[in-house]
Order: C-alpha cells, then structure tokens, then sequence
C-alpha cells in the first residue's frame, strides 16, 4: 500500500473488475501481489473474495521479534473460522526496500509460490484447498500452511510479514470471510541480547546467564550472543561479544526499540479488543466527574486524550466527550516515564493509568508509548477547525479505488457501520468525526481486517488524501 501516482482511479478500478472473474474460478492459489502488503499497491484477496467479517481469524505463527542474518525461520499460517468449510492464504515479506529475504517451500503439496518465477509470494495450491475442507471438522474448523522465511544476510531494517486469509464456503466467494494479520520484526544486532540497539553491560549480562546453557531456544535472547551459531554460549562467544562491545549508546529503552507504533495505534483505540484482555467494567479509576461517559468507553485512550490526540485543547475540549485532561499531543515526557504512567496504580502515583498485566502486558504498553512519541502527529496539518480535510481530492480518489473500494465498494456503502434503521458508511464517518476517521485510516479498527496505512507505508497526508475523497461520498 504505496502511494503510487502513476494511474487515475478509472483506470485501476477496470483492472480490478477485469481480474475478478478469473481469480473468482481458481481454487489453486491467488495471484502474486494479493497478501495487502505495498509491493502489490495494498491489494488484498478481497478483490476475490468479497469482504465479511467472521468468528475466525488468521494468524502468522513463528515469526521472530528480530532476525538474524540469514537465519531460516519456520512459520505457519493458520486460518480458523467456525462458520465456514476451508482455506487458502498468501504472505509476503516486506520492508522499505521492496521485499525482503526469500520464503522457502517446506511442503510443495501445498504450498507454491505465487507466481512460480520469485520466491516473494506464497499461497495455498489445489491440493491445500481440497485437504482444508476435507479436514476442516477434524481440524477443529482450522487449517495450518507450513513454510519457512530465510532472512537476508545483511540489517535490511524494519521488515513486515503481510499475511491474507480466506476461510471459504466452498461454493461462492460471496460467503467467504476474509482476514488479515501482520508482523513487524527488526534486525537483530550480534551481541544485542536485550535488543536496544546497543552492545552493552546489560548484554554481557545475558550472556552470563547463557554461559554454558543448554542450547538456546528460537526465541531465547541467548541466541543473540551465541554468535557461532553452535547452540552453547562459550568462551568463543564471550571473545566475539567484547570485539561488538560498544556500549552505552542506547538512548531508548530495548522495550521501546522494539515496539510496534502501528498496533500502539489500535491499543489507543479499544485496547481490549487488540490484546484479548476482558473488556473492563465500571469507570476508569481517574475519569474525572466532569465526564459525561460511563463503563469501559472510560478505558479507551482516546476517551480522554481525544481522537485528534490534544484533549482539552482539541476537539473534546467540550461536548459528551470533555474530560478537561490533557492531550498527548507534544508530550516531552521520556519514554520510560510515559511507560510507567500506564502501569501505575492512580492510588500511589498521580495520574497512573492502571494499566497492569491484566489490562496491558509489557508489549502493549511500549507499543502505545511509541505510537504517542512517533505516530502521533498535529492534525491541524490535516484537518480545519470547522472539521473540512486537507489534502489533494483526486490523489485521494485513486488511493481509495485502488485499494479501499474491495471492502467499501465504490459508493463506501458495501459496509454498514450502524444498523438497518440508521445506517453509518465511509462518508456518514468521514463527515461525523474526521479526526476519527483519519486515526482508523492510518492505523485501522481494532478487531477489524482494515488495513493501516501507516503499516503498509503511505503518509499522513496520504491518509489525509484518502479522507478528503471519502468524504464525499455518500452519507
């Protein structure tokens, strides 16, 4: 999901009706290009099968938090849906450069590569899809892809698996149910146990605790100081680790280093529904009593801190949603400190968010502290105050037909946001709350397959693009 500026809108939607009815006939595996990742323009297979949320999910099981150098990475894509009959899947790796590392066939029964030239796609066969449905039931109303990853040999930077699945009727693509799961994992530095970019105490450390271990697991930090690969920590390995001492540089947190600000933007949205924590009951325990709102709502980040990130100094600075809290907008507090704000008990420190392991666990927490330091942005850039979007309409429109129109349809009605009586569609969204709309167009809607455009590489004002086009369509 690029923003490509080569085609107009009219162009691309007649591509994608033209490509519909022969993908619509195949059941040995999608087109390269299809797995919502930017090498193929942010495509997805909705383009064949039509977009329905279901009771199941896919998942990309085995990927690392950080690669190694040419390490070979087993994965498994797994697609479960208890109201449907089978599967079928693509996946592509893919950083800033284009796509990265090579995917290996570990079963070519029913795994192939999606265009049979490159190894930058793979998908299910024939094979695959006639075995999920024979197996479904057995399965347990799932089906496992099983292939592997070889990372490249050198630090290609911040690299993303974009993973599409399918759990399908069998009978029409009509009834299928579509998803969508990504992975963003960094470079594993040699010598950086801890992850924080920097060789360090903290990593020799580690590799005191590895010293003449057990060989390390996968997702051991001993691995990372292991640096002959030979499955002990040893005296070799101490030699090698003071030639990569360089420490301390770090000037972030290892847990920061590796968070992911995309998904931190979906946490600041409805936590609970991203994590799988249990909803929350009563008032977040520092609502304040001007609230006007009750229950979970007073849970979500954004309940307080506003969608356009400036609470009381934004747009919730009055109506049902003013709290008289402070945005997080322009924030200078260290990470660290903004970390352990929402840890804390509001009963020991001011302003703690309560937000333990049985709300957020670690990962949560860093992934919302680096969408507020990194991803947050002035949406005065995108937004006037009267609520009108900035940007280039008809940029906007191509983005959105390239893309958008698979789920949204053409007119933003295909999917209905309210209820038969008082329907909500893209327009009704971009015109009742823009700034709303903008944070969901860069960063999608928890539970959702929405893909964020902030993930698959466009801008702000790309999204702010799109939004300008969405605006005008139908309410």
């Amino acid at each position: 999901m690029i923003g490509y500026r080569v085609h107009g809108a009219i162009v691309t939607i007649a591509i994608g009706i033209a490509l519909l009815p022969a993908a619509l006939a195949k059941k040995d595996g999608a087109e390269p290009w299809y797995s919502g990742g930017p090498g193929g323009g942010g495509q997805s297979c909705t383009l064949c099968h039509l977009f329905g949320e279901g009771p199941g999910r896919v998942q990309l099981l085995g990927a690392p938090q950080r690669y190694r150098p040419g390490v070979v990475y087993d994965l498994t894509v797994r697609v479960s849906d208890s109201e449907q009959k089978g599967a079928g899947f693509e996946i592509s790796a893919e950083g800033t450069i284009g796509h990265v590392g090579d995917f290996l066939l570990r079963d070519a029964v029913h795994t192939r590569y999606a265009d049979n030239r490159t190894t930058d796609y793979v998908t299910h066969t024939r094979d695959a899809f006639d075995d999920s449905i024979a197996n479904w039931t057995v399965n347990g109303d799932s089906y496992e892809f099983i292939l592997a990853w070889r990372a490249p040999p050198v630090d290609a930077g911040s690299i993303t698996f974009f993973t599409a699945g399918q759990a399908v009727n069998g009978i029409m693509p009509t009834g299928d149910h579509y998803y969508a799961d990504y992975a963003t994992i960094g470079f594993a530095r040699p010598g950086d146990a801890d992850g924080d970019t920097d060789v360090d105490l903290l990593d020799f450390a580690q590799l005191q605790r590895c010293f003449n271990a057990a060989g390390p697991a996968a997702d051991d930090a001993c691995q990372y100081v292991d640096s002959d690969d030979d499955g002990m920590v040893s005296l070799d390995d101490l030699d090698a680790w003071v030639a990569l001492h360089t420490g301390p540089t770090a000037a972030l947190p290892a847990g920061f280093a590796l968070a992911d600000a995309v998904r931190g933007g979906l946490l600041y949205d409805r936590w609970w529904t991203v994590n799988g924590a249990p909803q929350p009951v009563g008032d977040h325990p520092i609502y304040p009593d001007a609230g006007a709102q009750s229950g979970s709502v007073t849970f979500r980040c954004k309940e307080c801190h506003g969608w356009d990130y400036k609470g009381r100094d934004g747009a919730y600075g009055s109506g049902s949603h003013f709290t008289g809290i402070r945005g997080v907008f322009g924030t200078t507090l260290p990470s660290q400190q903004l970390f352990n704000l929402l840890k804390a008990d509001p009963a020991n420190v001011a302003n703690g968010h309560f937000m333990g392991a049985d709300a957020m666990s670690e990962r949560d927490r860093w992934d919302v502290v680096k969408f507020t330091a990194r991803s947050v942005v002035d949406t005065d850039d995108y937004i006037t105050p009267g609520g009108a979007f900035i940007g280039n309409y008809f940029y906007g429109s191509y983005l959105y037909n390239t893309v958008c129109w698979s789920c949204h349809g053409e007119d933003g009605k295909f999917l209905n946001f309210g209820t038969a009586q008082t329907p909500s569609y893209v327009g009704t969204v971009a015109n009742r709350n823009p700034w709303e709309f903008l944070h969901k167009v860069r960063f999608g809607h928890p539970g959702s397959s929405m893909p964020a455009t902030d993930l698959l590489g466009w801008s702000a004002q790309d999204a702010a693009d799109i939004s300008v086009y969405s605006a005008t369509l139908p309410q």
